[in-house]
């Protein structure tokens, strides 16, 4: 757990960075102080929480805001299918926890370092160092709100290309992981976004096709 927190460094800042966009963003939605920590607290999801901003209006349209999540988070499933064999063994409130702090960078950089780590544990403590610099971000942009008042603050529809992207080339990277499906879906969701799709669909469809070359790989490896 020690070796993800000391590795977080670099995610750690760009964390931060993009932390204090979404305070200042959730300020300009005209969320309160608190629902906005609440949420970073809570969903632990930068794309997502920006894709919820997006409909964040009185009555709140909740089951568009969930599909909204959803379909912008999709690429954990991913993520799931990476680790889900090093859940084994533990009990429901511990898999609680370790799923609650499942992050992108943590899962990535940790097939670089070979099989020897503890792997849950690193992506673990990557997920805390990630959390204190996403909750601590969140605070500051709240507070400084009022100094970028006049900035655009639409969503960021690149978030969710660009996360897919990072993961591919952290993969690529001497990783020594199997690297198509991240590679199959960070292609996909560059090209999807250079042709004008919809933000959701990229990212839908680029996961589905990572997913699809995940299984592919599998049944040719045991046939």
């Amino acid at each position: 757990m020690l070796l993800g927190i000391r590795s977080s460094g670099d995610y750690f800042i760009s964390t931060f960075l993009f932390g204090v966009m979404f305070g200042i963003a959730a300020s300009a939605a005209e969320l309160e102080r608190w629902q906005a920590l609440l949420m970073s607290a809570t969903s632990f999801t930068a794309s997502g929480q920006f894709a919820a901003l997006e409909f964040w209006q009185v009555p709140l349209p909740y089951g568009t805001i969930a599909l909204s999540v959803a379909l912008v988070s999709s690429r954990n499933i991913l993520l799931g299918m990476a680790m889900t064999h090093h859940f084994d063994g533990h009990s429901l409130k511990r898999r609680i926890t370790f799923l609650f702090l499942l992050n992108d960078p943590g899962v990535v950089t940790s097939y670089r370092l070979g099989s020897s780590i503890d792997r849950l544990g690193y992506v673990t403590g990557y997920g805390i160092s990630m959390m204190v610099s996403w909750l601590s971000s969140t605070l500051l942009g709240l507070s400084a709100a009022n100094y970028f008042a006049a900035l655009d603050l639409g969503s960021i529809d690149f978030a969710g290309p660009l996360v897919i992207a990072t993961m591919m080339m952290l993969f690529a990277k001497g990783s020594s992981a199997r690297t198509a499906p991240w590679i199959v879906s960070g292609i996909t969701a560059l090209i999807l976004f250079e042709l004008g799709t919809v933000s959701y669909l990229v990212l839908l469809i680029s996961v589905v096709t990572g997913v699809l070359t995940s299984i592919i790989q599998e049944r040719r490896r045991h046939d």
